[in-house]
């Protein structure tokens, strides 16, 4: 009788369990459910950029927060993993980065923005700016020939002094030009008035380290991306609204200048057609205030804008926009696959998603 007993209060024990379990999973999709037109793939801590592996299914999404690491996402699936955890493969090239200490620690990596260059068939460089453990810029070996990518650490190059690294991106030589967002001597105040914050930073193969380029200090200095033909870079300046266009034999001063009128571009990337693509947080929210003052305005709920630039004309074309959606704060970067948009944030627990009406 006894074990009777013990095993009818076992088994209403394992119910209870049952019940706390299938309610946590009905919370948890509840709070993961679409909301102001968009879908979400919860579960991914701060993915605040975004880069498509060329001619595939796959994208690559940072996490700006301890420990999230480097996601794949499934586009099609919808589904995401991280690709470097506890354990992941590392595989120190010392020809390349002499100066690099050794491997990220995963449970350290705090990633931030990317950069993705074909390195040979079903072969990429990823790179990724790290605030964890180290400030740098990390350096991974996407192997994309097998049923799904996997990523191995190969690399780093430290960022100098006190400096610390926004975005990435890299020449077909392997040459790497990092944002300062804000200098040791600047302040997030001095940001918001839109004085000079920032500086772009180059890294060539074989040298120490990273060095300034002089004329490219703007206010904020936040997203970067090459030319096709690496004849130029742009830069996005946040709180001046601006992407700005720069020669990469003489970045002395600006070749051209795109200005937005809404919100501040964050990251910037190209497009299949061959136009750069960013986003931002709309500045007109009302119950935020109006425009961000302060750190705390740039967490406060407000609507996306997606836009397109002609990298020759400057010209700005609309994308996409949404709704202040509490569920998907810090919207910062935008990316089109096979009609959709996704969005990454520097706030949010997840990645977003919506069809692009044509």
């Amino acid at each position: 009788m006894k074990r009777i007993w013990i095993a009818a209060i076992l088994g209403i024990a394992a119910a209870h369990v049952a019940v706390a379990q299938n309610a946590t999973v009905a919370a948890q999709n509840a709070s993961c459910a679409p909301s102001g037109g968009l879908t979400f793939i919860c579960g991914v801590a701060n993915p605040e950029d975004l880069v498509l592996v060329p001619n595939s299914r796959w994208m690559l999404a940072s996490g700006m927060a301890p420990g999230s690491g480097l996601h794949l996402v499934d586009t099609r699936a919808k589904t995401v993993k991280n690709l470097y955890a506890a354990g992941a493969a590392a595989r120190a090239d010392k020809t390349k980065y002499a100066m690099c200490p050794g491997p990220l620690d995963p449970k350290q990596s705090l990633l931030h923005g990317l950069s993705i260059r074909p390195a040979a068939a079903g072969r990429f460089t990823v790179y990724a700016t790290n605030h964890g453990g180290r400030e740098s810029v990390e350096v991974f070996e996407l192997d994309a020939s097998g049923a799904a990518p996997a990523a191995t650490w190969v690399g780093c190059v430290l960022a100098p002094g006190k400096m610390s690294f926004n975005s990435v991106a890299a020449f077909s030589d392997g040459t790497l030009v990092a944002t300062v967002l804000i200098t040791p001597d600047k302040s997030f105040e001095d940001a918001f008035a839109q004085r000079i914050t920032g500086v772009v930073m180059q890294w060539t193969p074989g040298s120490a380290g990273f060095t300034p380029l002089a004329g490219t200090e703007l206010s904020a200095n936040n997203g970067i991306e090459t030319s096709p033909d690496d004849r130029e870079f742009y830069v996005a300046s946040t709180t001046t609204k601006r992407i700005v266009a720069f020669a990469r034999n003489n970045p002395s001063k600006p070749l051209r200048v795109a200005q937005l009128k809404e919100f501040g571009p964050d990251n910037v990337r190209w497009t299949s057609d061959n136009r750069l693509i960013t986003a931002g947080m709309l500045d007109n929210e009302p119950a935020c205030g109006g425009a961000p003052k302060d750190e705390k305005g740039i967490r406060c709920p407000r609507g996306y804008v997606v836009v397109t630039i002609d990298p020759k004309t400057m010209a700005v074309t609309e994308v996409a926009r949404g709704p202040a959606t509490p569920a998907f704060t810090g919207t910062a970067i935008a990316m089109v696959s096979a009609g959709e948009l996704w969005l990454g944030s520097f706030n949010a627990d997840r990645l977003a998603y919506r069809t692009l009406k044509p």
